[in-house]
């Protein structure tokens, strides 16, 4: 980090200290809102005007943000990829994956991004697999011109889940009854209050069979694979790299320099500048974030467990619990 960085922080650290103090004498910090992302070039190495770009996903993939002040990971790619697609120095992509996957929505908007990026530009996007690249990471990577993974990264688990939670023996135990007004007959479908019905299961098995087949697709149209081949592998199961590879689900072995060195490779350039986004230090966004510590009337996150359960989501994500 260098030395305007560090003096930033040291800024930033003194007026967070200073607004629990100012928290204490004059309350909340009711007022604050999250300032629009601004996004800043670090360069790895520099190798002229031309460049690469190194992206990253990292962790569940949501269009929810996971914290206050933070955008959701879509928005966040989205606006990168915008980015790229404007700026003509940019050459070539790596993706560079860490997720079990996510959301089915969110999942899909960031690979048609992708698409859409090598479709106005006509620039080679090249994967690489961290430990973990499975179901929507896997999905994401089927956009790449070429899939770079270690031999032991954990890959696979091809498909769809979608899980519901029921309580209803555990309420009528306690003598807990919710009673709902409906307009339709399935208007309170997959209620934990209640057993789920057939009929039910049915709807929400087609749900999943729509996600599942279009999973297929995009394995199919990316990886150039026979249909019946791709149906044969997504069943769900986890695969090393090393399986992976003999699968035909990826290309190389090979880590992120391995990845960069390809995209170099693909770009028709013999050297360029390999660059990442950063989010640009905003004190606005940092107390922002720290709002939920200042405000909070749940300080132990106890309230969490006594909120009803969130929407069931549909999910290309490698969940075992």
């Amino acid at each position: 980090m260098n030395r305007k960085k560090w003096i930033v922080l040291v800024i930033v650290t003194a007026v967070i200290v200073g607004g629990f103090c100012v928290e204490a004498l004059f309350g909340h910090f009711s007022d604050l809102t999250p300032a629009p992302v601004a996004w800043e070039e670090t360069v790895i190495s520099d190798g002229g005007a031309y460049k690469i770009v190194q992206l990253f996903v990292t962790g569940v993939i949501s269009g929810q943000s996971s914290s206050p002040g933070t955008p959701p990971m879509n928005e966040v790619l989205t606006e990168q990829l915008r980015h790229i697609e404007e700026d003509e120095l940019v050459k070539a992509v790596v993706l560079r994956i860490d997720s079990p996957g996510g959301e089915v929505v969110a999942t899909d908007e960031i690979y048609q991004r992708l698409l859409h990026l090598k479709a106005k530009r006509h620039i080679p996007l090249v994967v690489s697999m961290g430990s973990t690249a499975a179901s929507g990471g896997y999905y994401l990577a089927t956009a790449g011109d070429a899939i770079f993974a270690n031999r032991h990264t954990m890959t696979g688990s091809l498909g769809v889940i979608f899980t519901l939670t029921n309580y209803a023996e555990t309420a009528a135990r306690f003598g807990i009854k919710e009673y709902v007004i409906k307009s339709g007959k399935y208007k309170d479908i997959g209620s934990p209050t209640r057993p789920l019905t057939e009929e039910e299961r049915s709807i929400f098995q087609r749900l999943v069979n729509e996600s599942y087949e279009n999973f297929v697709n995009v394995i199919v149209e990316g990886r150039k694979l026979p249909r019946e081949r791709v149906l044969a592998l997504a069943d769900g199961r986890i695969y090393s790299g090393a399986q992976a590879r003999e699968l035909g689900l990826i290309d190389s072995f090979g880590d992120l320099d391995a990845a960069t060195d390809h995209a170099l490779t693909l770009s028709g350039l013999t050297e360029a500048t390999i660059v990442r986004y950063e989010e640009a230090l905003s004190l606005g966004n940092l107390l922002f974030s720290m709002q939920k510590h200042w405000t909070s009337n749940d300080p132990f996150g106890l309230q969490r467990f006594l909120d009803r359960e969130a929407a069931p989501k549909l999910l290309y994500q490698y969940s075992p619990n």
